[in-house]
């Protein structure tokens, strides 16, 4: 803290003395501000240098909130923390604290408890009674109020201590820039490496899936063309089928993905038969299911008889959660499908008997390249992340819950009514 101020004259030396330690106070929380870049500390650091270059008791520094009325941060200098905790919530930028930003100019008093825009303090607040307080001003206007109270050494802050407040808050509002560009580029550079991650991650996926399944066409396919175990043709014209099919459904998921992911997927809403519609999905799991003896069963005593629906998504939706329920479950087991109303929705619930899906991991199932078990080499990782889309999409939404005894249960829920023009 500098001495107290002494009544030198001017060019005298004791004054050249203390102008010169005070540009060089000045100069010192310049480096100090510009060398932080959490905002926080910024703020801090600026509060700090005011009250030791300027020579006050107390200071603080207050930033507005996207509403440009109230304070949504608020840092003081000169208080310790069991006077902060006591004093009790911030301040709300009423009196003379909203009135420098309001004004946007300086406002010095030496007595704050006789200015006619003071609003008062809370209990337990210090008291105070010289007051300068500056705005702080950016690039899109005033954001703030840097201002300190009780000056030491006089009664009074004077014209050079205002001089050096503006000049400190003015460094504040370019460090504050400084600081939240920062933050802002390195949230950025977070969000980058992530989506290069989700590339690499997408990259390796692919080429690991299409991989499997193509090899698999060319091995089975190899064997068709050259005749070499003619008792196997039938296994391998099934094998290159469902091979082919794989890939067909991986490429179908991956840009159905990409395009949800644009917003380039738009329902179209018709009135459906829900019964029809049910059977229709049911079927095209069937061949997978008897390949593994695994019954499908639909409970649908309370569903409503029609349901408008975009039907293509629909159904893409429930063959999606259908075929993973196949998947996963072990052979011989049963599916069921149950569906039933519940004002305003209709719920679908495909119910699986397989390892079901651990708390930790119900989230990330439904992002991309994620698998429940992914020991198994089973599933592209892209299916569930498309369904839940698609729900949304259409309203919706799509979630996992554990089976009562065993296994997963997905749940689809739609609106059951939507307009002409949508939801």
């Amino acid at each position: 803290m500098p001495p107290p101020r002494t009544t030198a004259p001017a060019g005298s030396p004791a004054e050249a003395t203390r102008v010169r330690d005070r540009f060089e106070r000045l100069l010192a929380a310049g480096v100090a501000i510009y060398a932080r870049h959490e905002l926080d500390h910024v703020l801090q650091e600026v509060v700090d240098a005011a009250r030791d270059v300027v020579g006050a008791r107390y200071a603080a520094l207050g930033v507005l909130g996207e509403d440009r009325k109230t304070l949504v941060q608020f840092v003081t200098s000169g208080l310790d923390e069991e006077a902060r905790r006591r004093i009790g919530d911030l301040p709300r930028g009423q009196g003379l604290l909203g009135h420098v930003i309001r004004e946007g100019k300086p406002i010095r008093s030496a007595d704050i408890n006789q200015h006619p825009q003071r609003y008062g303090f809370p209990p337990h607040h210090p008291p105070m009674n010289s007051f300068l307080g500056v705005p702080v001003r950016g690039r899109a206007g005033v954001f703030g109020n840097l201002y300190l109270t009780e000056k030491i050494g006089a009664d009074e802050f004077d014209a050079e201590d205002e001089a050096i407040a503006i000049l400190l808050a003015a460094q504040a509002a370019v460090a504050v820039d400084n600081a939240r560009l920062h933050g802002e580029s390195e949230q950025l550079v977070a969000q980058v490496r992530a989506m290069q991650r989700q590339r690499d991650l997408l990259f390796a996926m692919m080429n690991h899936e299409l991989r499997n399944a193509l090899t698999g066409v060319y091995g089975w396919a190899e064997r068709l063309v050259r005749k070499k175990s003619p008792e196997t043709t039938a296994q391998a014209a099934q094998e290159v089928y469902e091979a082919a099919e794989r890939t067909i459904t991986l490429l179908n998921n991956f840009l159905d993905l990409t395009r949800l992911d644009a917003g380039k997927v738009q329902p179209v809403w018709r009135e459906i038969e829900l019964a029809a519609a049910l059977q229709r999905a049911v079927s095209g799991i069937e061949p997978a299911a008897e390949a593994k003896q695994i019954r499908v069963e639909v409970a649908a005593a309370g569903a409503p008889a029609t349901l408008r629906t975009d039907p293509v998504r629909f159904q893409q939706v429930l063959v999606n959660l259908l075929s993973n329920a196949v998947r996963h479950s072990p052979a011989g087991e049963a599916v069921t499908l149950h569906v039933e109303a519940a004002s305003p929705d209709t719920r679908f619930r495909v119910v699986d008997r397989g390892p079901g899906v651990p708390p930790d991991v119900r989230d990330r199932i439904f992002e991309p390249f994620e698998r429940v078990d992914p020991q198994s080499g089973l599933g592209t990782g892209l299916g569930l992340p498309v369904s839940r889309r698609l729900a949304e999409m259409m309203g919706g939404r799509l979630t996992v819950e554990d089976t009562p005894g065993g296994g997963a249960t997905f749940v689809l829920v739609l609106p059951m009514k939507v307009s002409s023009d949508g939801l």
